[in-house]
């Protein structure tokens, strides 16, 4: 079994880039409470969640979509206040093996 995720991206196709946290990106952490958040990335549950987050300054143009396995080395998990909003963490090499399918924001 598998689960489906979207994912925000800014290149079609993704690189590896659209796949780091932001630890891995270098952005610092403001609140220690948020580490885990800041170690992960984010998706959304469905492709119109994934599409009003793209409507959204700063975000890429494009939705990758992510098939994630179950029991594998990509561990997810629902998190923050927005309907729809989880967090992934994985290697970001992984992630991006996992993109199924991307389409236009």
């Amino acid at each position: 079994m598998e689960r489906i995720f979207y994912r925000v991206v800014r290149t079609d196709p993704p690189t590896r880039n659209d796949f780091l946290s932001q630890r891995d990106l270098g952005v610092p952490l403001r609140d220690p409470n948020d580490r885990e958040l800041w170690e992960g990335v984010s998706v959304q549950a469905t492709e119109q969640q994934a599409r009003k987050r793209a409507r959204l300054p700063g975000f890429g143009r494009f939705i990758a979509e992510i098939a994630v396995p179950d029991g594998g080395a990509i561990v997810w998990r629902r998190t923050g206040r927005q309907p729809g909003h989880h967090t992934l963490w994985a290697n970001p090499d992984e992630l991006l093996t996992r993109v199924t399918r991307v389409t236009s924001a």
